[in-house]
């Protein structure tokens, strides 16, 4: 089932959380002068108050264009507002110049007349660039207190043993993970399908190829990824935060085989380093409005792990003696098609040819899928690469919230069995829940 990967809507945050090292950037506060932002003609009465920017909205398509200001594109930006408005829920942030759709942000305003802040992430920033604020898309009657840019620094964890990145260009999946001190990323990221990240299935496949699905994946199912989509998009991210030695980021993705369009549903994960390891908790939360996909059990890669070429020895337990430490198997595929095995200690590992490398295990998923593609050999950036998915076969309604639990262990067989064997017994989350849960391992506090 699982061949693919081988070839904006934001909302409100009237609590904003703020990343441990966010940088302010740029500040402009509207109660001293326009600070050269300008209305175009849909926009009268702009006048400069104690409140900040007071104006009128007279005509569709209101906007303000800012001052250009030298951003750099390998950075990630939070832009942050202050409003209060009577007019529509529609707000919308355009970067870059010249203005375009894909370069752009939207949020959701609360026209109530009350203050609001509202929050939207950006990359991609070329120098030279301008930002053109949309507060609505009718009448109505606008103030604008300030705007603040922030520089916001990917989110990295380190714990002397271990260093892990999440790359908030690319849904906040996991994209770097080597022991600490080294440059060497276990993890490949050659496309949007690869790195280490969330990927649900619901429903039969369909042709949409008229709608712009790409023709190497039609049919397919309902299939949101955390990164993006085969067309090279990206994910947007919502929130992102570090505390705590907990990292934390939740997107709005894509579905793969769709351009650029946005699923109907969030993808929430936490992270924390504890020794060798990497804990996860991934949720899935549901709000589809389609009637396309008949309700289906459908299998879940829980996560899709994808590892660099160098890692190209498959291993897992398949005996019908677990937790005995019986001998492991090495599985020999050149996928797709992938191979599909039971493995009864629910882990399966990556290694290379000196025998390290990395495994996964999910201690809900017995049956898993993986294999290697390409030539044994390479590092994040190159084609080859190795796959595991720990699996289960689930029904994913409209409105399903869906978590799960699992660890990314770097070592030896030796390393990740005797992580494994320490954790047998120890309940993770896994499954559709009608409420959202905590577990005693990740519990956020948003402040």
């Amino acid at each position: 089932m699982f061949l693919r990967r081988i070839a904006v809507l934001l909302f409100p945050l009237t609590r904003l959380v703020q990343p441990v090292s966010a940088q302010e950037f740029q500040f402009w506060d509207f109660t001293t002068g326009a600070l050269g932002w300008n209305p175009n003609r849909s926009i009268s009465h702009f006048d400069v108050t104690e409140e900040g920017l007071d104006f009128d909205s007279v005509a569709e398509d209101p906007f303000l264009i800012g001052p250009t200001v030298f951003y750099t594109d390998s950075l990630f930006y939070r832009v942050t507002l202050r409003m209060k408005s009577n007019a529509d829920s529609q707000g919308k942030f355009f970067f870059g110049l010249p203005f375009a759709e894909e370069r752009s942000r939207s949020f959701e305003v609360i026209p109530d007349s009350d203050w609001h802040e509202y929050s939207v992430f950006v990359t991609g920033l070329s120098p030279q660039s301008a930002l053109r604020l949309d507060p609505c898309d009718f009448t109505g009657h606008v103030t604008l207190a300030w705007i603040r840019v922030d520089r916001v620094p990917n989110l990295a964890l380190d714990n002397g043993t271990l260093s892990l990145r999440l790359d908030l260009k690319g849904g906040g999946a996991i994209s770097y993970l080597s022991p600490s001190g080294s440059n060497r990323s276990l993890i490949n990221i050659h496309d949007r399908g690869r790195y280490v990240q969330q990927s649900y299935y619901a429903g039969r496949p369909i042709d949409r190829r008229d709608e712009g699905q790409s023709s190497t994946w039609s049919p397919w199912s309902w299939n949101p990824i955390q990164v993006g989509d085969t067309y090279g998009h990206v994910a947007p991210i919502l929130e992102s935060w570090v505390r705590d030695g907990t990292a934390y980021v939740k997107c709005r993705p894509l579905l793969w085989d769709m351009n650029n369009e946005m699923a109907e549903c969030h993808m929430e994960m936490w992270v924390r380093l504890e020794g060798r390891s990497v804990h996860v908790k991934n949720r899935l939360t549901c709000f589809r409005t389609d009637n396309r996909w008949a309700l289906t059990q459908n299998h879940q890669e829980l996560p899709a792990v994808y590892t660099i070429g160098n890692l190209h020895h498959l291993v897992t337990f398949m005996g019908t003696a677990p937790w005995n430490s019986g001998s492991v198997t090495e599985i020999d595929n050149q996928g797709p098609p992938w191979e599909y095995w039971v493995g009864t200690e629910q882990w399966a590992g990556l290694l290379d040819d000196q025998g390290f490398g990395v495994g996964v295990y999910n201690p809900n998923a017995e049956q898993f899928v993986g294999g290697f593609y390409g030539s044994p050999g390479g590092l994040a950036h190159d084609d080859s690469t190795g796959y595991i998915a720990p699996i289960r076969t689930e029904m994913l309604d409209k409105n399903t919230v869906y978590e799960y639990e699992y660890d990314l262990i770097v070592g030896t067989v030796h390393d990740i069995r005797e992580f494994v064997y320490s954790k047998q017994g120890e309940i993770y989350t896994g499954g559709p829940t009608s409420t959202p849960t905590h577990t005693p391992t990740i519990t956020p506090t948003i402040t």
